[in-house]
C-alpha cells in the first residue's frame, strides 16, 4: 500500500516537473514570439531582399553542411544523455565530436578557397561573409546542443528565463542599430555573433553552476571510446545515408534558387520561412521535452505512455499551429507589408503557402523523437531516404529554368515542394508509428483535413469582415481586428468541438471559464 502511495506521489511529481519545464519554456516562446514578430519587422526592410536573401543563403547551406558532417550524433547524444544523465563520460565524448565538426567545417571553407571553386559553391557571396556563415552555423549548432543538454538535466527553466533576457537585450540592440541606421549584412553578422557567443556562455554556466561540470581535463579511457563509439555507430549508422542525401537535398534546393532565380528570391524564400517559423513556436516549446519523455518511457518499456503523451498532446499542437498558420497565410499580404515592406511585394504567395509548412513540422518533429527513443532509426531513415528521392527533381521542376522544361517558380515553387514533400513524409512515418503505438492512423489523418477545413474559411471571413468594417483603416488595424474575429471564432469552435484539440468537453470548458475569469479580473484592476 505504501508503495501504491510513493509510485502515485512520484508519478504525480513528475507531472508537475513536466509542466513547469513546458510552462518555462511556453512563456519564453511567447515572449520571443513578440521579439521576432518585431525582428523580423525590422531586419528584413533593413537589408533589402537581396542582402537577406545572402544571409539566408550562406548560413542555410552551413546549417546543412554541419547536419550532414553531425551524422544525426547531436540526437544520439541527447536522448542517451536524457536516460543517463549522471554519465560524464558521455558529455566528453561528445564534446569532442563537436570539437572534430568544427574543425571538417573550418577546412572545407580553407579548400574551397584554397582551389578558387567559392563562386561555384557560394554564388555571387564574398570569401568574408562565407567565413562568417560557417561561424556562425558551427555557433547556432554548439549552442542548441548545450540548450539540449539543459533540457536533458532538467534545468529548462533556468536556461528559459536566461535565454528569454538573452533575447530581448538582443532586440533593444537591433533596434537601437535600425533607428542609427547602420543595419548592414556585415553588421548584422557581428550582432548575431555576438549574442551567440554570449548566449552559449551563459548556458554553459548555468549547467555547470547546477552540478554538471564538463570535466575538461578528464581523458576517456581506450575502453570509453570503443564503448561510446559502438554505441554511436549502432545508432546512427542507419541515419548516415539518410543524413547525407537530407543535406545534399537542403543545399541543392537553396543552391538552385540562387542560381536560377537570384538573391532577391532568396530573400522572399527567407521571409516567408522566417514568417512560418512564428507558427511553431508556440509548439516548439514542447517538442524537446516529449522528446525527452519519450526517451525515459522507452527505457522503461513503458509502450502505452508513449502511446499516451502522442495521442494527448500532438493532435492539440497541430490544432494550435494551425491556428496561426492558417490565419497567416490567409493575410500573407498584410504579413508581407508588416514585415517586409513593399520591396517584399513578390513574396506574398510564398509567404502565404509556407505558413502551412509549420503544420506538419509538428508532427515531423514528434515523429522523429518517436523513431530515435525507440531506436528505429533504419525504419526512419527509409522513409526520409524515398522522400529526398522524390524531393530534388520535383525542387528542380518547380524552380529550374524554362528551357529546361520546369515552371521557373522561384521561393513559391520552393515553398510548395517544402508543404507538398512535410506532408507526404510526416504521414509515412505516422503510418509506420501508428503500427508501433497501435495508434488511430486514420483518425489522426482525419483530423488534420477538418482542423484547415474549419479553420482557413474562417481566416477568410475574418480577413473579408476586417477588411469591409475598416476599409479606411491601416493595415495593420484591418490585420489586427482580423486577427481579433478570428481568435473569436475559432475558440466558439473550439467550445463545441474540443475534440479538435484532443480535449475533453469538460477539460475544455474549465479551461474557457478559467480564461474568462482572469479576463474578467484583468479589466476589472
Amino acid at each position: 500500500m505504501q508503495n501504491q502511495i510513493n509510485n502515485k506521489s512520484c508519478i504525480k511529481s513528475e507531472e508537475v516537473s513536466f509542466k513547469r519545464r513546458y510552462f518555462a519554456k511556453l512563456i519564453s516562446n511567447v515572449v520571443v514570439l513578440v521579439a521576432n514578430v518585431l525582428m523580423q519587422s525590422i531586419i528584413p526592410r533593413a537589408l533589402g531582399p537581396a542582402a537577406y536573401g545572402n544571409f539566408n543563403f550562406i548560413t542555410n547551406f552551413f546549417q546543412q553542411l554541419i547536419g550532414f558532417l553531425n551524422l544525426n550524433t547531436s540526437t544520439t547524444f541527447y536522448t542517451k544523455l536524457s536516460q543517463r544523465q549522471d554519465d560524464k563520460g558521455l558529455v566528453l565524448f561528445y564534446l569532442n565530436i563537436m570539437v572534430t565538426l568544427g574543425l571538417l567545417v573550418a577546412t572545407f571553407v580553407m579548400a574551397g578557397f584554397a582551389l578558387e571553386m567559392q563562386h561555384l559553391i557560394w554564388p555571387d557571396q564574398k570569401k568574408n561573409i562565407v567565413v562568417l556563415g560557417a561561424l556562425w552555423a558551427f555557433l547556432t549548432f554548439s549552442f542548441g546542443i548545450f540548450c539540449e543538454m539543459s533540457d536533458a538535466y532538467g534545468l529548462t527553466v533556468n536556461a528559459e528565463i536566461a535565454k528569454l533576457a538573452l533575447k530581448l537585450f538582443g532586440l533593444l540592440i537591433i533596434v537601437a542599430m535600425f533607428w542609427l541606421n547602420v543595419v548592414t549584412l556585415m553588421n548584422f553578422f557581428a550582432y548575431q555573433l555576438f549574442l551567440l557567443l554570449i548566449s552559449l556562455g551563459i548556458v554553459i554556466w548555468i549547467i555547470h553552476r547546477n552540478g554538471y561540470p564538463f570535466q575538461l581535463n578528464r581523458r576517456l579511457t581506450k575502453w570509453q571510446w570503443q564503448g561510446y563509439g559502438s554505441e554511436f555507430l549502432k545508432f546512427c549508422l542507419p541515419l548516415v545515408l539518410f543524413s547525407g542525401f537530407a543535406a545534399l537535398q537542403a543545399i541543392l534546393e537553396r543552391w538552385m534558387l540562387q542560381k536560377y532565380s537570384g538573391s532577391a528570391e532568396q530573400g522572399f524564400y527567407g521571409i516567408a520561412l522566417q514568417i512560418s517559423s512564428i507558427c511553431f513556436l508556440c509548439t516548439s516549446a514542447i517538442v524537446p521535452l516529449l522528446a525527452r519523455e519519450y526517451s525515459v518511457s522507452y527505457a522503461k518499456n513503458d509502450i502505452y505512455e508513449m502511446k499516451r503523451l502522442f495521442l494527448r498532446f500532438v493532435p492539440m499542437l497541430y490544432t494550435i499551429t494551425a491556428y496561426f498558420g492558417c490565419f497567416l497565410a490567409v493575410e500573407s499580404r498584410a504579413v508581407m507589408l508588416l514585415f517586409g515592406g513593399r520591396s517584399y511585394s513578390a513574396a506574398v504567395l510564398p509567404i502565404a503557402v509556407m505558413c502551412f509548412y509549420p503544420l506538419h513540422q509538428t508532427y515531423g518533429q514528434l515523429n522523429a523523437s518517436l523513431f530515435f527513443a525507440a531506436g528505429r532509426t533504419t525504419a526512419y531513415s527509409n522513409i526520409g531516404i524515398v522522400m529526398i528521392l522524390i524531393s530534388i527533381p520535383l525542387t528542380f521542376f518547380l524552380i529550374g529554368p524554362r528551357e529546361y522544361g520546369a515552371l521557373n517558380g522561384g521561393a513559391a515553387g520552393l515553398a510548395a515542394k517544402m508543404v507538398a514533400i512535410q506532408l507526404l513524409s510526416t504521414n509515412a512515418q505516422l503510418k509506420t508509428l501508428s503500427r508501433l503505438l497501435t495508434l488511430p492512423f486514420l483518425k489522426l489523418l482525419g483530423h488534420q483535413v477538418v482542423v484547415v477545413l474549419f479553420f482557413v474559411p474562417m481566416a477568410f471571413t475574418a480577413s473579408y469582415a476586417s477588411e469591409v468594417t475598416l476599409s479606411c483603416r491601416t493595415v495593420l488595424e484591418q490585420f489586427l481586428f482580423s486577427g481579433i474575429l478570428y481568435t473569436v471564432a475559432i475558440l466558439v469552435l473550439l467550445l463545441i468541438f474540443p475534440a479538435l484539440t484532443a480535449m475533453k468537453k469538460e477539460e475544455f470548458q474549465r479551461l474557457w471559464l478559467s480564461l474568462l475569469v482572469r479576463i474578467k479580473g484583468a479589466s476589472q484592476k
